[in-house]
């Protein structure tokens, strides 16, 4: 078959047949997209009925469960988690004077001498630190007494205050030192 058309023509024919082609294009890309949008749209506006209606079911639930009886044990729970809050912290720095006493115990001391106060503590660092006021009859009691403590492996850092060595008699001393508990 010849095609017997002027250029004219046939260009204005193509230029329609592009523009259709365009058109169906166009249709069928934004059919598709606004039913996905339409989808979105749907899925949206259950989503937000749904929340509502939690929501709803929430409040219906806390009024059921906020009785007198509820609140009260609600705030001792609370009272409660305080408290064993603090005792954790407290077993966490907690100082075991057991060991401390046995150590001190096991140190030989002259027959005159004689503790008056004895502290436990634990300090920023996490060391034991012991403070011991005691009372000696001589000052060469308390000189055997600090060998004997400078003899102990888990003591370390034994200082005598230094009016502990001014009397030669009655001996009135203080003692500090750390405390590492042997392994």
């Amino acid at each position: 078959m010849i095609n017997l058309l002027p250029p004219e023509e046939k260009q204005k024919l193509l230029i329609e047949k592009q523009g259709k082609l365009a058109i169906i294009l166009g249709i069928t890309i934004l059919i598709p997209l606004c039913c996905f949008i339409l989808i979105l749209v749907a899925i949206r506006f259950y989503i937000l009925g749904e929340v509502s209606t939690q929501k709803a079911n929430l409040e219906q639930v806390k009024k059921e469960y906020e009785t007198a009886d509820f609140l009260q044990f609600k705030d001792l729970i609370k009272k409660n988690d305080v408290i064993l809050s603090q005792l954790s912290l407290f077993y966490k720095k907690e100082v075991y004077i057991t060991q401390v006493l046995k150590t001190i115990s096991t140190i030989s001391r002259p027959k005159n001498l004689y503790f008056t106060d004895l502290a436990v503590n634990r300090d920023k660092n996490q060391k034991i630190k012991i403070t011991i006021d005691g009372f000696s009859e001589s000052r060469d009691d308390l000189l055997t007494f600090q060998k004997n403590i400078e003899a102990t492996q888990s003591i370390k850092n034994a200082t005598f205050a230094p009016q502990s060595w001014i009397n030669p008699v009655n001996v009135t001393f203080y003692l500090t030192f750390e405390f590492s508990p042997s392994s």
